[in-house]
């Protein structure tokens, strides 16, 4: 009778002992969410973003969009992004060029219409892909760049024979701007300059 008590205590006491045990091991997986262990072979992706740094004007017709690709802040360096145009409502891919170590490539572009464009990576096997925000490129108009208030026409206006308020006599101001500035004479962007 006295050996049948001693059993059972003895197997009460392994029991819970076994049981707290348990209890310690499991308790850790337990308390981990559920995304805290990414499978073997995933590629975690970085959020890409491009940047659309400017459009200036380039030559008598063209521009010349800069892009600039980075991730979370840092150039990357090698990688192909698009020019796209949106035509019709759909954006469709113009031209691409190669980032360089500073994470920015330029191309020149001519719009035959005044639309929006915009930059886009494709994504990679690390990268998100992802877009710019649309800027507007005008038509240049048939060469003709300004119009001077005394009737004077001045076509094909270039950093080689660029002018400046200063050099324009009074009679000849306001300077009408046609589409666009490339001695950037409208400072206020209302279509006039040396106002």
């Amino acid at each position: 009778m006295i050996i049948n008590q001693r059993i059972r205590s003895t197997t009460k006491v392994f029991a819970a002992t076994a049981i707290a045990s348990l209890a310690i091991a499991v308790a850790p997986v337990i308390s981990q969410p559920a995304h805290a262990t990414t499978p073997p072979g995933t590629v975690a992706k970085v959020i890409t973003k491009v940047v659309k740094l400017s459009a200036p004007k380039y030559g008598t017709r063209s521009y010349r969009p800069v892009g600039k690709l980075t991730a979370g802040g840092n150039p990357i360096k090698g990688k192909r992004i698009h020019l796209q145009k949106k035509a019709s409502g759909r954006w469709m891919s113009v031209t691409s060029c190669v980032t360089n170590r500073y994470g920015k490539c330029a191309v020149i572009v001519t719009p035959k219409v005044s639309r929006y464009y915009r930059w886009k990576f494709a994504g990679d096997a690390n990268r998100r892909a992802d877009v710019s925000a649309s800027f507007y490129l005008k038509k240049r108009v048939s060469g003709l760049d300004y119009t001077y208030a005394n009737g004077e026409q001045v076509f094909n206006a270039t950093s080689t024979n660029d002018r400046d308020c200063g050099e324009i006599p009074g009679y000849k101001k306001p300077v009408r701007v046609h589409g666009s500035d490339p001695w950037r004479l409208d400072a206020d962007n209302d279509g006039y300059g040396c106002d």
